[in-house]
């Protein structure tokens, strides 16, 4: 699988999405970009909800009119292990706090899918209650 990924992976780029530009225009299409996946990462780099908001609008400046964003991350999370005795906060979303961000920044939501962890899907490593 490693050898598979470096074939394919051309270039990681620096992001960062507290910037109103989180990447330079020089990795972008003049237009913009088709489609950005974010996965775990916006509630993890944001201190609080409006950071979160500004996250979101930020990125939004990297799409395309028309574009897509499939946005992936976990609810009721306040933290995540990255090690052993290492808690990394978390903000704390729920499913209305993300659908009102997703509004207030601009975003047309077209799905949503909400999976509820069971007891047995808990593991240690976060407190998380959905994704």
């Amino acid at each position: 699988k490693a050898t598979r990924l470096r074939s394919v992976v051309s270039d990681v780029l620096p992001v960062d999405v507290h910037q109103s530009c989180p990447l330079s225009l020089e990795f972008l299409p003049p237009s913009g970009a088709d489609c950005l996946v974010s996965s775990f990462c916006l509630e993890s780099v944001s201190h609080d909800l409006p950071s979160f908001n500004h996250a979101l609008g930020h990125i939004s400046s990297l799409l395309k009119k028309g574009g897509y964003l499939l946005l992936i991350g976990a609810l009721g999370e306040s933290f995540y292990m990255g090690a052993p005795e290492l808690y990394i906060p978390v903000v704390p979303l729920d499913e209305s706090q993300v659908c009102a961000s997703l509004k207030a920044s601009g975003y047309e939501l077209l799905q949503l899918c909400i999976y509820h962890l069971s007891p047995d899907m808990k593991v240690g490593v976060d407190d998380t209650t959905g994704v």
